[in-house]
Parts: structure tokens; C-alpha cells; sequence
């Protein structure tokens, strides 16, 4: 793959655990996606707009960290948008433990395809909350890593 970009995607999920409220945009103001494919920072408040760049043939892990480093991030499903999901990018979603193993890794299909995916991220904050979040970023494929 040479010495650019990686060819595995990590997606990490960054929560404001400290001001974040169960409504929408409360949601959307207090997480921030970032990845390893130095795709643009998502803007604060705008989760629905980050595309995070997977490679094909290879897979894609999203991750959860909390702001103020004390928190945990528990992601529990990850899942293409029932409506309006577009292309088909992902396959074989695998769900960690939530509690102890708060990640999810998915295969990404080993063909190109063109156009992005919408997709939900679930998650909740510590163990015992019983409060879930969900929010709704996007996904684009590239060949291969650069």
C-alpha cells in the first residue's frame, strides 16, 4: 500500500458526554466524526454531512471516545439508513460487546461502487445509561489506499 493513507478506515466518534441532551440537535452539536483517511474534520453540528472515505476490499471500524476523557462511548449498532440509505458499500457488520468491546467493524465490498452510503450510528454513554443516541453520517469508496 506504500507510505500514504492506510487501507483500513477507523471512524472515531468524538462525544461531549458533558453537555450533550437526548434532542436532535443537542446531538448533532455535541459529536464530531474524524478518520484515519484525512478526510476533512466533520463541522460541529453537521454529523449528517461527514463522509468518511473506506477502501474497497478492505474494512471499517468505528470507535467512540469521550471529550473529556473520563467517559466511555459504547457504540451498539452501526446500520445502512432504511430510507434514502443509497449505495450499497458495507457488508458483514459486526457488533462488538457493547460494554466490552464498544466497537463495530464492517467488510467493505470488494467491488467499486459509486456514490455514498447513509448509515446510523447508535450509541450510549457508560455502561449504565440507559439513554441511546443515534446519528447519521455517510460513507464514499475509493479503489484503493493512496
Amino acid at each position: 500500500m506504500g507510505g500514504g493513507k492506510p487501507g483500513n478506515t477507523v471512524i472515531t466518534l468524538t462525544v461531549d458526554t458533558e453537555n450533550i441532551k437526548p434532542n436532535e440537535q443537542s446531538i448533532k452539536d455535541n459529536v464530531v466524526f474524524t478518520d484515519n483517511q484525512s478526510d476533512p474534520a466533520e463541522n460541529p453540528g453537521h454529523p449528517d454531512a461527514y463522509v468518511s472515505t473506506v477502501i474497497k476490499g478492505s474494512s471499517c471500524t468505528w470507535q467512540g471516545v469521550a471529550k473529556n476523557g473520563r467517559d466511555t462511548i459504547n457504540i451498539t449498532d452501526v446500520a445502512k439508513k432504511p430510507v434514502d440509505g443509497g449505495a450499497d458499500i458495507l457488508e458483514e457488520i459486526a457488533l462488538g460487546d457493547p460494554f466490552d468491546d464498544p466497537k463495530v467493524t464492517a467488510k467493505v465490498k470488494n467491488k467499486a461502487i459509486v456514490g455514498p452510503e447513509s448509515y446510523n450510528v447508535t450509541f450510549m454513554i457508560n455502561k449504565n445509561e440507559s439513554q441511546v443516541y443515534t446519528i447519521d453520517p455517510k460513507l464514499k469508496m475509493r479503489e484503493k489506499a493512496k
